[in-house]
């Protein structure tokens, strides 16, 4: 009988960013050691020896890279590999494998969440009724504040890849006009659609091209009516330009599920005050199953090492 091949040494280094999950689909096919959280004085350390690197969001950069002979696959727990430096890894034969389309639903799902929130203004609606003008009302129903129906509006779908394909389906059920923008998309096309825009959502993964994508000038080509929704990363959008934006009333309102500090500081508490902005702790991801289908993609790239290692 031949012995049974030895199991690869994976690393998970922020495991905790799962929240509750089941991690044991990883085990059969590689010896799995899971921290909750790793700082970064710790990840020599603990990736020392390691085939293989599981992240969230703890970085992973070239010089780190470089002292890691061992290391064959970093796998990230997310769409993006913006946390990995890719040249890097190309240089060092490291492959890089990230979780793909495990959570167009989920985003898909609360990026119309905060959508319909903004434009049927719901937290003023629950405002008033909390403050009693329902019940004081001589008639029986608040008409204000007032909302447009989002039938014939243009909604504007920047990065439209998996996630945004499916946000712009939903956008068309709606019965509105759909554009939807790639990194092919030339500049004056860009600019074309976000003038004629009534709603844009963001789903473009960050890149040096893609960053402050949002800037002061993009925000003056916009309608003073718009609403922009960000669930893509925090980078793409100048928060400072955005904030000064709605201050002056030339954006109808803004939800932000991503920040460029994450999790956020004192710096996030003046945006609380911020008029018509909704704040979200980066939550678009992490439904129950769309966790779990994260954790089951893991687990095939695992897989597929070990077959192609075994096979070698």
């Amino acid at each position: 009988m031949p012995p049974t091949p030895t199991r690869p040494r994976a690393v998970f280094l922020d495991a905790l960013s799962l929240g509750p999950v089941d991690l044991s689909p990883l085990e059969p096919w590689a010896e799995l050691e899971a921290w909750p959280v790793t700082a970064p004085e710790q990840r020599l350390e603990r990736l020392a020896g390691a085939t293989i690197a599981i992240t969230n969001k703890i970085p992973l950069d070239g010089a780190l890279l470089r002292q890691l002979p061992a290391l064959r696959l970093i796998c990230t727990a997310s769409t993006g590999t913006d946390q990995v430096d890719l040249a890097a890894c190309q240089e060092l034969g490291i492959a890089v494998r990230n979780a793909g389309a495990y959570s167009r639903a989920s985003v898909v799902q609360v990026t119309w969440t905060l959508i319909l929130e903004l434009a049927t203004r719901l937290q003023a609606r629950r405002e008033r009724v909390r403050a009693g003008d329902w019940q004081r009302s001589p008639v029986f129903a608040l008409v204000e504040p007032e909302f447009d129906e989002l039938q014939g509006q243009r909604l504007v779908v920047v990065g439209a890849g998996d996630i945004g394909r499916g946000v712009l389906a939903i956008g068309a059920a709606f019965g509105m006009d759909t554009v939807g923008l790639t990194s092919r998309s030339s500049a004056a096309e860009l600019e074309a659609a976000l003038r004629s825009a009534d709603v844009v959502s963001l789903h473009a993964p960050l890149t040096p091209a893609s960053a402050g994508l949002i800037n002061a000038e993009r925000l003056g080509w916009m309608k003073p009516t718009a609403l922009l929704v960000n669930l893509g990363r925090g980078g793409l959008v100048d928060t400072g330009a955005l904030v000064e934006a709605l201050r002056q009333g030339r954006l109808a309102g803004a939800a932000l599920d991503v920040l460029s500090q994450e999790p956020p500081g004192p710096e996030l508490e003046p945006l609380l005050a911020v008029p018509n902005l909704i704040l979200t702790p980066h939550m678009g991801w992490t439904s129950r199953q769309a966790r779990a289908r994260l954790v089951q993609t893991l687990a095939a790239h695992l897989q597929d090492y070990a077959r192609s290692s075994a096979a070698a």
